[in-house]
């Protein structure tokens, strides 16, 4: 009772909470912004107390009579870790939005979707039932669209237009496969799938596909991340930190329960994620090199950052049953990921609020006399590029070992490649953190760029990201001890405790940040950058290359759209053509002259008459409605495109 009560809290108490401060907020925007606070207070003290009963045993509630199937929703220790780490983040997240919010318009908006988007997340983590995972899902990718607009302007909405596009596709997508997930296996519960979904043959992989690309487009996985870099930067900062530091993450929950209980360690899904994994890894970080907006570059770190959680996801189905190390590794570096770059997207806030601006060229120097400011965003470059002492290291560590042991499985020229790419990503990283250091906090100002006051308010929950950071680099076992515990509904226990600071991790360590170095110096400092002293600017060569979205995605709906409406005319003109043939024949029967001896034939003839010329009128309506359902679809196609 006491752990279905639990559950009916979480699910409950945000949305009530949020509901009231909106109405509030209408007349008081400080009572509102104090019941935010206490209400993500409240549920992070409540969430971080469930943790000695959850390391003990599973937490189940189900209701029937909801979505159909029942809302069944359960906390085991796998989904504690993001349950907490989306607790954690939105109180840190909301304290900050306080004081970079002031300026903003339409505050009690923003705060609405915000808690919404906080409300749907938890949905998404706790649902045992995959109907309940995708309707929460749903509801989160539409709270946090008013997010990406919030700011209204010609580059925000065109930002939200492709975030909205490629959500709801994937959405659709999504639904497509549980819609062939329960008719082949009758369910939709995540326990008792496994069994059911070995046995249905290789339709299996298309279901599965379908899945994931409704979960890809969520983790920002390559060719499906273009929403990615144009939502972070367009969004406000705190926005930004839980698009890239939390809602990510959904999508790669999503991956994980389908690749580990719905098609478990099956060696073809896992190997193309592998390979889509580095991918994501390589080009993410590649492009993030070239950028000048500093939270599209974060946008791309992020993606680049994915795609090692990827390559851990594909390394746990294909290494069998030394999978416990890919596992740990991916794991850890969830953990981290969500630390250090909401920590980091925090910090872009700080300068915007200062500047109004984002762009590398008019932020040189903002940070040359912000030593607080300054260390703390030291703390989250290490954390993330992997510094020893730092945690990036450790979860870096565990997912280059679990890559080895592959290669020492498989061999072949591919995962030796995958070596590669993982330490020349790593050195990606490197480089452009070393870029965004020097040019916030190194470079002379080429403007009238002061000292600006940062609200203390704002530099507390960096503080406290930070001092994460350091303690699980020094205490990696605090982390290993949860991640033990999290292993056992994927049916192994791996409870690994390797020595993690050897002089061969380190040594690896400080390989990958020199290649970073080096690529800094030589592509960053010695291209991309240009002029000397205060006339310092850098350049972005990448606006000229080839764009997904603009040279591949459009070109590809809009040739779709004519091939479709070509074809959905010529259907139309047969269908109507066809009806009109049958109305004529209907109508000539209807009028045939028969003789009846009694006044029962008359009547007779009436019904006939009166049946015929009801078909003709219901036949004539489907028409109507499939002209008027196409027009609509051609309403919606031509808003979505031009």
């Amino acid at each position: 009772m006491l752990g279905e009560n639990s559950l009916l809290f979480i699910i409950l108490f945000p949305l009530i909470t949020t509901i009231i401060a909106y109405f509030i907020g209408m007349k008081r925007e400080d009572y509102r912004d104090g019941i935010n606070i206490v209400s993500t207070f409240i549920m992070f003290i409540f969430i971080s107390s469930l943790y000695p009963t959850i390391i003990k045993e599973d937490m189940r509630l189900w209701i029937p009579n909801i979505m159909g199937t029942g809302l069944y929703i359960k906390i085991n220790m796998f989904r504690y870790i993001f349950v907490w780490l989306t607790a954690l983040i939105w109180l840190l997240v909301m304290i900050y939005s306080i004081s970079y919010m002031k300026s903003y318009k339409d505050k009690n908006r923003y705060y609405l979707f915000f808690m919404l988007t906080y409300w749907s997340t938890l949905g998404v983590f706790v649902s045992e039932n995959l109907l309940n995972l995708f309707t929460f899902f749903e509801i989160m990718s539409l709270a946090s669209y008013p997010l990406i607009i919030h700011e209204e302007d010609e580059f925000s909405h065109e930002a939200g237009e492709t975030y909205i596009i490629m959500a709801v596709t994937g959405g659709l997508v999504l639904l497509m496969g549980l819609f062939l997930l329960y008719d082949f296996t009758q369910t939709l519960q995540l326990e008792e799938i496994k069994v059911a979904f070995s046995n249905i043959g290789d339709i299996k992989y298309l279901i599965s596909s379908l899945i994931l690309f409704g979960f890809g487009v969520k983790a920002g996985m390559v060719p499906l991340h273009i929403w990615l870099p144009k939502a972070h930067p367009a969004a406000p900062a705190p926005a930004s930190a839980i698009l890239s530091g939390i809602l990510l993450k959904t999508g790669i929950f999503g991956i994980i329960i389908t690749t580990g209980f719905i098609i478990p360690d099956d060696f073809k899904i896992s190997t193309v994620i592998l390979a889509l994994g580095f991918l994501t890894m390589f080009i993410g970080g590649f492009l993030a090199l070239f950028q000048r907006n500093i939270k599209r570059i974060l946008a791309y770190s992020s993606m680049s950052q994915m795609g090692y959680i990827l390559v851990g996801i594909g390394l746990m189905g294909i290494l069998g049953e030394h999978k416990a190390i890919a596992f740990y590794g991916t794991m850890y570096h969830i953990v981290n990921h969500v630390i250090y770059k909401v920590l980091l997207f925090m910090g872009a806030g700080i300068i915007y609020m200062g500047l109004h601006q984002l762009s590398v060229n008019s932020i040189l120097g903002f940070g040359r006399n912000q030593r607080v400011f300054k260390y703390i965003f030291l703390v989250g470059l290490f954390g993330i590029i992997g510094m020893p002492g730092f945690n990036g290291f450790i979860s870096k560590n565990l997912l280059h070992h679990a890559l080895s042991e592959a290669f020492h499985i498989y061999g072949g020229v591919w995962l030796h490649l995958g070596e590669y790419i993982f330490t020349i990503s790593s050195g990606f990283t490197t480089a452009y953190l070393i870029k965004l250091f020097v040019v916030v906090f190194i470079e002379e100002s080429n403007t009238s760029i002061k000292d600006k006051m940062i609200p203390k308010s704002t530099l507390i929950p960096m503080g406290i990201l930070g001092a994460l950071i350091i303690f699980i680099g020094l205490n990696p076992n605090s982390i290993i001890s949860v991640i033990d515990k999290a292993a056992i509904p994927f049916n192994f226990h791996g409870e690994i405790h390797p020595h993690f600071y050897t002089i061969e991790n380190i040594k690896a360590s400080f390989i990958s940040m020199g290649i970073g170095v080096l690529i800094y110096i030589s592509l960053i400092r010695g291209y991309l950058r240009t002029g000397i002293g205060k006339e310092v600017s850098y350049r972005n060569t990448t606006l000229t290359w080839f764009n997904l979205e603009k040279h591949f995605y459009i070109p590809l709906f809009k040739f779709l759209f004519k091939v479709f409406s070509f074809i959905l005319k010529v259907c139309d003109e047969g269908l109507i053509r066809t009806i009109e043939g049958i109305n004529n024949i209907i109508n000539k029967i209807g009028n045939v002259e028969i003789k009846y001896e009694n006044n029962m034939g008359e009547k007779l003839k009436e019904y006939v008459n009166k049946t015929f010329s009801l078909t003709g009128y219901k036949l004539s309506s489907i028409t109507y409605s499939i002209y008027i359902f196409g027009v609509m679809l051609l309403v919606l196609l031509i808003m979505l495109f031009y």
